[in-house]
Parts: structure tokens; C-alpha cells; sequence
């Protein structure tokens, strides 16, 4: 069953759970990542707290695509998908809810604007991750599609700005997330015979690859302990050169001075101006080869397109990209030092 805005699309197709997919229009997007020393049995109710804590509906719904300790999470209005169930005379208990975006064909790493029922989706893919979207009734304005680009983190010097054709892909048989879902969430997936077989493909390989490489596991992990050994006597003579480099730190640092980038005192000051006011702080600076990495935290989600824009306009920075991350708190972004421009003498 495909619920749109306009009407619930019965589609071909029977087995004994139905898969309800919620329209793109229907449903919120967010990255999330838990802490890498979780299990994976407790990686999922982890995830269900950040995102009831970010989620704007009363009681909430969602479905995810994990790769490694990142959930890329489609989240909906419980409420709300209930009802839509009730009036199709669906039983809630034989239906999962799904995310249209999953039963589409995932796309390769990069920006695309993928085709959805009821309008487009901006997407960006990263290491097969889906890191950012967005949903429009329609193909969106350029400077809108720029400002999605820039909030996503995407180098746009390296990226064609111009709004791209959607991409048209039919509706899979089953979601293309069922390879990433973790092996606490198998049980729902059994209970679509299609989806069965693949899962049970999925879980086996593990078992079955581990077997055949334990042996080599531990011949292997031997040689690492001798090389380890070995190398720790051989790099005795870069540590004592890294020493006397150090020495020589003041005297490089000389030279760097007549350097054309700006100081660090005269960014952070810029960077202090420009945020000056909003209740932001600088959580982490990094600067190197003019090239500018910084970190914005707030108390309160915030806007990227904003904070893009005043560091763009700003004579010392270019080429502003940023993504959000912690429910919208935390917003990293990266940029471009200009090199200062000396009088003529």
C-alpha cells in the first residue's frame, strides 16, 4: 500500500505482512550516530531516544538505514499513519511502515534529485550513507537546491550547482535497507517470504566467513604482535628526529610570518563577529594550509543556510559548506581562507 497526499495506492503483490509506505511528504529526516561501543542489540532503542527527543510529532514512528554506528532515520507522525491504516481497513498489527525513500533505488555516492510519488527528494550519499534530504511538492528554485548542497556538507566547488533532472525509479519488490538491518530487527522482515530469503542470506554469511578465516585470524594476529615489536625498535630514530624538529619550531614559525594568510587572531575575531549575538558558541577550530574547520554548538536547533551565508559574505572566508549534526545543535562547517591582498608598493 503507497499513501500519498491525494490517496492510498493498493500495489501488487500479496504476502502475510503488508508493507505500508508513507510518502516522502509524510515523513522527517535526520543523521544520527550512536556511541561505536554499543552492541548492536541496544544500538536501536539508543537510536529510539534521539530521535523521540528530536522528533516535532506527539508520538512517533520511524525506520532507519544503518551503516556502522550511523543511522540515517525516517521518522513520521504515529498518529497520523494510524488513521490512514484504520480508514483502508488495514490492520495495524499485519502492517510496517515504511519510508517511501527505501523502497526506491538507493543511488551512488554524491547529490541527487531522486522522483518520489508526491514530489522530489534532494538527496546526498555518502560511503553509501544517506547523510541528507529534502522534499519538495516540485522541482525546487536554484538557490534553494544551493542552499541544500551547502547545509549537507557538499564542496560545491567540486559539485555542479545547477538543479539536475529527478531521477525516475520504479517501486522495489522490497526496501533496499534490508542488507543494513540490524539482526534484532529480522523477525519483522520474516515475515515477507521475499524479504525472508534475503535475510536469511545476510545472517548466514557472517557465520559462515568467520568459520573459514579463524585459523588465519590467528596466525595473523601473531605476525602483527612480532611486526609491533620489531617496529617499535626501528622508530626509535624518528622520534628522536621529531624531537629536534621541535626544537627548531620557533625559528620556522619566523619565517611563517610573512606568510599572506591571515593570523588565527584576525579569523577568530571575524568568526567571533559574525556569530556575535546568536547565542552560539565555537566548540572546535581547526586551521591549516588555508583552510578552515570550525564547530558551532547552540542550545537550540539551528539554521545552516544562515550561518553559511554570513561566513560567505565575510571578505576573509569562500567556498562555506556545513552539515548539522546532534538534533540540529551541533553544526560543523569548512571553508576557504583568502589570502590577504597587500597594497602595491
Amino acid at each position: 500500500m503507497l499513501q500519498t497526499r491525494q490517496t492510498v495506492t493498493e500495489l501488487p503483490g500479496s504476502d502475510r505482512r503488508i508493507s505500508w509506505i508513507a510518502g516522502r511528504s509524510f515523513l522527517r529526516h535526520n543523521l544520527f550516530e550512536v556511541a561505536e561501543s554499543l552492541p548492536d542489540a541496544k544500538r536501536k532503542s539508543a537510536l529510539g531516544l534521539l530521535v523521540r527527543k528530536w522528533s516535532p510529532f506527539p508520538a512517533t514512528g520511524f525506520s532507519a538505514q544503518w551503516v556502522g554506528n550511523k543511522a540515517s532515520v525516517y521518522a513520521w507522525d504515529a498518529a497520523q499513519i494510524a488513521s490512514a491504516l484504520a480508514a483502508a481497513g488495514v490492520d495495524a498489527t499485519r502492517a510496517t511502515i515504511w519510508p517511501e525513500t527505501f523502497f526506491r533505488p538507493a543511488q551512488a555516492d554524491g547529490p541527487v534529485l531522486a522522483a518520489m510519488s508526491d514530489g522530489v527528494e534532494g538527496q546526498v550519499w555518502r560511503r553509501g550513507l544517506l547523510v541528507a534530504t529534502r522534499w519538495w511538492p516540485e522541482a525546487p528554485p536554484a538557490r534553494d537546491w544551493m542552499l541544500f548542497l551547502r547545509g549537507a556538507g557538499v564542496d560545491i566547488s567540486q559539485t555542479s550547482t545547477a538543479v539536475p533532472a529527478p531521477v525516475q525509479g520504479e517501486l522495489l519488490t522490497v526496501p533496499w535497507t534490508v542488507a543494513t538491518t540490524p539482526i534484532t530487527d529480522v523477525w519483522s522482515l520474516l515475515q515477507n517470504n521475499q524479504a525472508a530469503a534475503i535475510a536469511a542470506a545476510v545472517i548466514a554469511a557472517p557465520f559462515l566467513y568467520f568459520l573459514t578465516q579463524a585459523a588465519v585470524l590467528s596466525v595473523a594476529t601473531w605476525r602483527a604482535e612480532s611486526a609491533i615489536a620489531g617496529m617499535s625498535a626501528a622508530n626509535q630514530s624518528v622520534r628522536t628526529d621529531r624531537s629536534a624538529a621541535l626544537t627548531n619550531l620557533d625559528t620556522a614559525e619566523s619565517y611563517l610570518t610573512v606568510d599572506s594568510m591571515p593570523s588565527q587572531f584576525e579569523l577568530l575575531a571575524a568568526a567571533a563577529d559574525l556569530i556575535k549575538g546568536r547565542r552560539v558558541n565555537i566548540s572546535d577550530w581547526t586551521y591549516d594550509s588555508g583552510n578552515l574547520d570550525l564547530v558551532l554548538q547552540a542550545a537550540t536547533p539551528m539554521e545552516a543556510a544562515f550561518y553559511i551565508e554570513s561566513f560567505e559574505r565575510d571578505e576573509h572566508f569562500s567556498n562555506v559548506t556545513g552539515s548539522l549534526a546532534n538534533q540540529e545543535k551541533e553544526l560543523r562547517l569548512k571553508m576557504q581562507v583568502d589570502r590577504k591582498i597587500w597594497p602595491a608598493s
